[in-house]
């Protein structure tokens, strides 16, 4: 994508990621939730959680933004050491990746990925999972793509009174993400 920038994120900028996260969740959801469920999504919440996120002392967390031509964030990626207790064969997380859809399937998804796979790996973590509702195809094919494959770890994620199925997909070694050659992956994130 020509002129798409990646950016570490720092405290200032919670408001930013919350933003992106609900209105990804409005456009990325929209078929899996209730509509009144993501109309109330409150975006001051989000940013009290994401402000908590990046207020975490451990330096393998870390937040990044995929920054638009005009530099405008348009997405983001959050990664850390494993907090599942069911996946302690791998050592970190790709915990979250959102994009808006007008720059899905641009490479944005890819170099996000990328960036937390090396940040890890600078932090001494070689291997990492993610979580991915097993309703949500794209994000399945998308990691997919990149590399990982299933677990065999499943579970539900419960919120706003939903529970929703999820399942846990990994890279037991973060080399492949490192040394995969930008663009080669051809449609993604």
């Amino acid at each position: 994508m020509t002129g798409l920038s990646i950016a570490r994120a720092g405290a200032a900028d919670a408001a930013r990621i919350a933003d992106i996260h609900v209105a990804a969740w409005r456009e990325t959801y929209a078929d899996m939730m209730p509509a009144a469920t993501l109309a109330a999504l409150d975006v001051a919440e989000w940013a009290e959680r994401w402000a908590a996120k990046l207020a975490d002392p451990d330096p393998a967390s870390a937040a990044f933004l995929a920054l638009d031509a005009a530099g405008t964030a348009a997405g983001f990626g959050h990664c850390r050491r494993q907090s599942s207790e069911k996946l302690r064969g791998f050592s970190g997380e790709i915990a979250s990746i959102y994009l808006l859809g007008r720059i899905q399937r641009r490479g944005a998804g890819r170099r996000l990925l990328r960036e937390m796979a090396a940040h890890l790996a600078s932090h001494g973590c070689d291997s990492a999972s993610v979580w991915v509702f097993r309703e949500a195809a794209h994000a399945r094919r998308f990691y997919e793509a990149h590399g990982a494959a299933p677990t065999g770890v499943e579970g539900v994620w419960e919120i706003y009174g939903m529970v929703l199925p999820d399942m846990a997909y990994g890279w037991r070694d973060l080399g492949g993400l490192l040394s995969a050659t930008p663009g080669a992956e051809g449609r993604d994130g």
